[in-house]
């Protein structure tokens, strides 16, 4: 309970924080905290319902605070949860550098899933080359910064879970042969 309500405030500072930077610098070069936050949360928390949820909530919040289409940004955070956590099962995304891959490759998903839903639904077209050019300096910027927030969701957890500082230690001693 307590690493849930512990991710929920940082959700909450991560939306604050962004909306306030967005407003001075270009959206493009500034991180995604929540896609962050939701990538960081699947790689590093084990309980996949609770993450689901918070994905789920931080995407609304994301529909919320962008204007967007409502249920938009909350589709693709639980997309994008289910493929991080499918994605560091077969992969080690333990380092930076992998991490940095996987969170590049992955905006550039969402940020591609979000134009086509956008255009679907209100029939805009997208502009390719200023879209195309954003879109690669999100996502150098959302890769760079992945390691960051995957390290900070992991210490948070870590230090507000019960799990491992009530587990026993498995004894390894060798076996006493009496002959």
């Amino acid at each position: 309970m307590k690493p849930a309500l512990g991710l929920l405030v940082l959700g909450a500072l991560a939306a604050i924080l962004q909306g306030a930077a967005t407003a001075v610098l270009p959206a493009r070069w500034f991180p995604d905290l929540g896609f962050l936050l939701v990538v960081a949360i699947a790689l590093c928390w084990r309980s996949p319902v609770g993450g689901l949820l918070l994905a789920a909530l931080f995407g609304y919040t994301a529909d919320l605070l962008s204007g967007s289409l409502l249920g938009q940004h909350a589709l693709l955070r639980v997309l994008c949860f289910g493929a991080a956590r499918v994605a560091s099962r077969h992969l080690n995304l333990r380092s930076a550098l992998p991490q940095m891959t996987f969170a590049a490759g992955l905006t550039v998903a969402n940020l591609m899933l979000l134009s086509a839903l956008s255009s679907f639904f209100t029939a805009v077209p997208v502009t390719g080359s200023i879209a195309l050019s954003a879109l690669l300096v999100h996502a150098l910027v959302n890769g760079a910064s992945a390691p960051i927030v995957t390290h900070a969701v992991g210490r948070l957890v870590a230090r507000l879970s019960d799990e491992e500082s009530g587990r026993r230690l498995l004894r390894l001693e060798p076996r006493s042969w009496s002959a």
